[in-house]
Order: structure tokens, then C-alpha cells, then sequence
């Protein structure tokens, strides 16, 4: 079916900065792991299970006791570059006519909204190759800058230490979400090579080559620059853990009439329900599995994990004196 799109997801990656025995990707953010949020988005796409391969590495045991399911696993022996890594999940492809979706395992900010901007950006172009930039009204992260030509066709991408000290002032990054034209990029993934400074074989170098073969490559802007941005650390994880909270807690006051006070000693985690006209006092964490009726009051000072709290009730640390 030429239409179908199958996916791609490279998680063979250590988790080296997070200083860790545990796969980055299956670090949690409120109590989901970092790789579920790009694979629900991926799942909302209309992409099934058994159309993502998760391409992994010694990582592999308990990636596939996480996730579970439908999911296809290629491995990647050797850790060479996020070309190597797509190289590894060639057999997996093989006689696949439609497109194919390459994503990175630890970017949980891939929203179901941007990969079909994407998938119509890629479609209407009649592209062989789209992929997503972010660009950052500040400095950016340590990311691929797109070059462009005098007429701003996408001509390349350069990875920061590979990059001139002219190319490092441009704000336009790389997102690492690509939508190829499957018969098109396997393949030319043989002629990239890992002349550059951290001698790795460069996904990102399929763009130039695609380009001097006369292929057609796009790129569409992201809404939001937060979707360039992996999680590569603890300080990462936070940060996203952060911003993810306040999303959450956004929705329950505007969408589902719920009060938080001082939300920022708070923390909703990942699929926690809240009923209507409850009020969450300050210093509570409602951890995964909780459900709270209409009427609530919970806290201060609460930690809830897996409850069922009726209508009506009051949970809080009450500490009595005399």
C-alpha cells in the first residue's frame, strides 16, 4: 500500500550523561516513560504497533518488558551513528512502498498535532524526504543547523561540531523527525560516511545526499521548539517533568473545573482523573492510578498512588497537638 506509513523509533542509546543503569527512554516523566509519549503520538497517527520497529541495542530486555505489546525490534550491535542505527532495521523494511517515519526514542514533546503537519507538509510536496525544524528565539540547544541556499531551499544540515562559527549562529535546528519516501533512502544509507568530529555515521547527512542526487527534501517548522528538544540528563528530565506538569494542571482547571493551589508544589502525574469542583491544597502529588470525584478536597501535604476517592471526601495530613 503506498499510502501506509510505517515508523522507525531509535532507542539503542546509553544512558551515559543520565548516569544510569536504566535505558534513558525508559526514565519516567509524572510516571510514564519518556518513550510512551512519542509512541502514543505515533499510535494517535493511525500508525499501528506492528508498523513501529524499535531499534535497540544491549538495552533490549527491558525495553521490550516495558513496552510489551505488538512492537518490532531491530538491533543495533554496535552504536555508530543514527544512520547505523536505521541501517540495522533494513531487514525489518525491505519491499515497504510507502513512507517511513524515523523518529528518536528520547523525545517525548513529539505531538500527534506535529507529526501530521508533517505527514500533510510531506504528502502535498510530493517530497522523497520532510522533516521537522524547530526554530528557538534564543541560542540554541547543541543541535544539526539547517543550511539553506539564496533562495531558501533546505540544502543540508550540519551537526554543531561539525559546524563554522557562522553556521552556529543559526537558530534553525534539526528536530530529528524525518518522513521518507522508503525506497528512496535505504538505498543511499551506504554513502554516508563519519568524516566529522565524533566519527559516526550521521543521519543527517542523507539530507545533501539526497539533494545532489535531485531529490526533492523539505522541512516544515514546528509550532513549538520545545519538539527539538531530547532528554539527555537528569536536568533534562526535569525540566520536562515541569513543563509536562503544568500542561496537565492547565487542563484540569480550565477544561475539567478543578482548583490548584500553588501549583507549583503540585505534581498530576500521567493520567490522573480529577472530578469537577475538587480543590488540591498545597504540597500534594497524585501519582499514577489515582482517581478523585467531584467535591474533593486533597491536602495539603498529600500523596496519593492507585486511590479511588469518592465524592464529596476530604484527603489531608492533619497533624493534632496538645
Amino acid at each position: 500500500m503506498a499510502d501506509k506509513i510505517k515508523a522507525v523509533v531509535l532507542a539503542a542509546g546509553r544512558s551515559t550523561r543520565m548516569k544510569s543503569e536504566r535505558s534513558k527512554v525508559l526514565h519516567t516523566i509524572l510516571g510514564r516513560e519518556v518513550i510512551r509519549y512519542l509512541l502514543d503520538s505515533l499510535l494517535a497517527c493511525g500508525i499501528s504497533e506492528q508498523d513501529i520497529v524499535i531499534v535497540v541495542g544491549g538495552n533490549r530486555p527491558e525495553i521490550e518488558k516495558a513496552l510489551g505489546g505488538k512492537f518490532r525490534f531491530a538491533v543495533q550491535k554496535e552504536q555508530l551513528g543514527t544512520a547505523h542505527a536505521l541501517l540495522s532495521a533494513s531487514a525489518l523494511l525491505a519491499g515497504h512502498q510507502g513512507d517511513l517515519l524515523v523518529l528518536v526514542g528520547d523525545n517525548p514533546y513529539i505531538s500527534t498535532a506535529e507529526l501530521q503537519k508533517l505527514i500533510a507538509g510531506h504528502r502535498r510536496q510530493r517530497a522523497h524526504c520532510t522533516f521537522i525544524s524547530a526554530v528557538f528565539p534564543h541560542p540554541p540547544p547543541p543541535y544539526g543547523r539547517v543550511l539553506r541556499d539564496a533562495e531558501g531551499r533546505v540544502s543540508g544540515i550540519v551537526e554543531e561540531k561539525d559546524a563554522s562559527p557562522a553556521q552556529r549562529q543559526i537558530r534553525e535546528v534539526n528536530a530529528a523527525i524525518y518522513l521518507f519516501d522508503n525506497q528512496a533512502v535505504f538505498p543511499h544509507l551506504a554513502e554516508i560516511g563519519n568524516r566529522n568530529a565524533k566519527g559516526e555515521y550521521y543521519l543527517t547527512d542523507i539530507i545533501e545526499i539526497l539533494k545532489r542526487k535531485n531529490l526533492q527534501v523539505e522541512a516544515v517548522q514546528a509550532d513549538d521548539c520545545d519538539i527539538a528538544i531530547g532528554i539527555n540528563d537528569r536536568w533534562d528530565l526535569q525540566a520536562a517533568q515541569k513543563k509536562f506538569n503544568e500542561r496537565t494542571q492547565r487542563r484540569l482547571m480550565l477544561e475539567d473545573g478543578v482548583t490548584i493551589l500553588q501549583p507549583e508544589t503540585v505534581t498530576v502525574e500521567h493520567g490522573v482523573e480529577v472530578g469537577r469542583d475538587t480543590v488540591i491544597y498545597p504540597c500534594t502529588y497524585l501519582a499514577a492510578g489515582t482517581r478523585i470525584g467531584k467535591n474533593c478536597s486533597i491536602g495539603p501535604f498529600a500523596y496519593l498512588k492507585n486511590a479511588s476517592v469518592n465524592d464529596g471526601e476530604t484527603v489531608c495530613f492533619e497533624k493534632k497537638t496538645g
